[in-house]
């Protein structure tokens, strides 16, 4: 079949709206951060609701989300936060798939649950591949996020779709654990017994202070352990600083810091963390080899 490019307008671009796919490997030897999406198993669900390739590129937002025209139809779908999301002033769902015409209009408004939230398109978002990867990242890619009169190009097959009625049947309730599964870090054996029971016995409170490269904690812990020379980091690493902060590192964090990397949290509980809002609960349970 011929496929044509069509473009999403953003009337709206909303407050961080922006293209990502799994993640950008081949450039963290030169110090490119890996990127990718916050939540892999939304964008997993999207892509795979619409047929689309596993790593096909999806539109991730948080908090406000853009006002969208379509030049010509495809489809679309939905997932990870929960949003007041309208197609032409209707109401649509999560998790189901979104039969959309030419020149309809998609508004994501309100978010009322959950941070980030996924728009899938049949075939994925056709924007620059840099570094085997699609995801946006400044520096790399011409925008980290979409700005007001932005356009995103996709693919338009000029042929019939009978509609269909797929939807999500994976639970909805994974995010709402808040337990954290991790890894002892290399600097785990520096830090004193007393606070490994501390660490993994308190309860922590997400802060503020949460994007995509990291997500700090509010409550502050005794730190003794001596510096280290500047050492490779990964998203999940956890650095303790010097004032005793915990700082869980995201997908656009640096790939090298100086902090001591206490804990790794697991792939899966990556997908919950992002989840999490401002003033949310974490705890810890670390994963021991056997």
């Amino acid at each position: 079949m011929i496929k044509t490019p069509a473009y999403i307008h953003f009337h709206q671009p909303g407050l961080m709206t922006s293209v990502q796919d799994w993640a950008r490997y081949d450039l963290v030897a030169y110090g490119v951060p890996y990127s990718g999406v916050m939540d892999r198993i939304s964008m997993t669900l999207v892509n795979h609701l619409l047929h689309n390739p596993e790593n096909a590129a999806v539109l991730e937002m948080a908090h406000i989300g853009p006002k969208m025209i379509f030049e010509m139809p495809t489809r679309i779908a939905f997932a990870g936060a929960e949003a007041d999301i309208y197609l032409n002033d209707r109401p649509v769902k999560l998790g189901k798939i979104i039969e959309i015409e030419e020149d309809d209009v998609v508004w994501v408004k309100k978010f009322r649950r959950r941070q980030w939230l996924y728009m899938g398109i049949q075939g994925g978002l056709e924007s620059e591949m840099v570094g085997k990867s699609r995801s946006w990242y400044k520096g790399i890619t011409p925008r980290e996020k979409v700005i007001k009169g932005d356009t995103l190009c996709y693919l338009y097959e000029e042929r019939y779709f009978p509609p269909e009625n797929s939807h999500s049947k994976i639970k909805a309730n994974w995010y709402k654990d808040n337990v954290l599964k991790v890894y002892p870090g290399p600097e785990w054996n520096l830090v004193p017994k007393l606070l490994h029971n501390r660490i993994l016995s308190k309860t922590f409170t997400i802060s503020e202070q949460i994007n995509r490269m990291a997500y700090q904690l509010e409550e502050r812990m005794e730190n003794d352990i001596p510096p280290i020379l500047t050492a490779p980091v990964y998203p999940g690493t956890i650095q303790l600083t010097p004032g005793g902060q915990m700082i869980i590192l995201m997908r656009d964090a640096q790939v090298t810091g100086g902090y001591p990397r206490i804990l790794h949290v697991d792939i899966h509980s990556m997908n919950i963390l992002a989840q999490k809002r401002a003033g949310e609960k974490v705890k810890f349970s670390i994963i021991v080899d056997e």
